[in-house]
């Protein structure tokens, strides 16, 4: 065997038992949710079973479901407020010059320079005076806050790519200043908005210090919901793991349909002449 294929044997050999690392856990919770007690806990493993959907019906009969619903809700509310402020000013940022420009700029990033852990507390005396505490409307809030920062960064280096000579000539043409945002500016930066979109939702689903101190038993997300599944023989692990696999699959499922814009946002603006 000449040394470079020996080198190609042992390159994919390497992404092989990376790609196994990565998805084996995620194989084995989705195989566990459909498994009963008694195969979960069976020594050795059992590769061969029988399906069931017990662990289904009792996420539905549980209530747990709503946590998923509640998820959701918060998701879905907070990334379309985040992503238009953030597309707004990013835009605002990129096409103006104004005084403390780069200061701003710098203050707004800053807002995800410490660790969630530091703003905790005064976050949460914060929200319970104002009553937001276990609502949607504060959750929503404190997602879309953390969003807008990290959007308008995201979203200024793509508008930075388009050439100003685009806007000048949709002003000649006459276009108002929000229809040249929805008709020309927006389907050209789609790949880095699609992605943008995508984070955000990932981020705030996988969310759990401020879900667990900000939300309530009717308002609280899948990621809290996972931490308090416990039976009175501890741990439920078939009904964790259906609701694992019903958390994880519409990420999954999402970052799918969308990779082709995902690789497009990586490659964004790469090439120039």
């Amino acid at each position: 065997m000449h040394l470079r294929e020996l080198i190609r044997v042992i390159r994919y050999a390497m992404i092989i038992i990376t790609l196994i690392i990565y998805l084996f856990p995620i194989y084995w919770i989705f195989v566990t949710a459909f498994k009963r007690r008694i195969d979960i806990f069976a020594l050795p493993p059992r590769w061969i079973f029988t399906p069931t959907l017990d662990n289904l019906y009792e996420v539905i009969n549980s209530g747990m479901i709503y946590s998923i619903l509640n998820s959701a809700i918060i998701t879905g509310i907070s990334v379309i407020i985040s992503i238009i402020l953030s597309t707004l000013a990013a835009y605002g940022f990129s096409r103006y010059d104004f005084k403390g420009k780069d200061l701003w700029l710098f203050y707004i990033i800053s807002t995800r320079m410490m660790p969630p852990i530091v703003v905790v507390i005064p976050i949460y005396i914060m929200f319970s005076i104002l009553h937001l505490k276990g609502t949607y409307i504060g959750l929503i809030t404190m997602y879309t806050v953390m969003n807008i920062a990290f959007g308008t960064w995201i979203m200024k280096g793509f508008v930075d790519e388009v050439p100003k000579d685009i806007d000048e000539a949709a002003e000649i043409d006459g276009y108002p200043k929000w229809k040249f945002l929805l008709k020309v500016l927006l389907p050209i930066i789609r790949p880095g908005l699609t992605a943008t979109i995508i984070l955000m939702i990932i981020f705030v689903w996988n969310e759990f210090l401020f879900a667990l101190l900000l939300s309530s038993t009717n308002t609280r997300p899948a990621s809290v919901a996972l931490a308090s599944i416990r039976g009175e023989r501890g741990f439920n692990w078939g009904r964790v793991a259906m609701l694992e696999t019903i958390y994880i699959l519409p990420v999954i499922i999402l970052v799918f349909l969308v990779q082709k814009h995902l690789l497009r946002a990586m490659t964004f603006g790469t090439v120039r002449e």
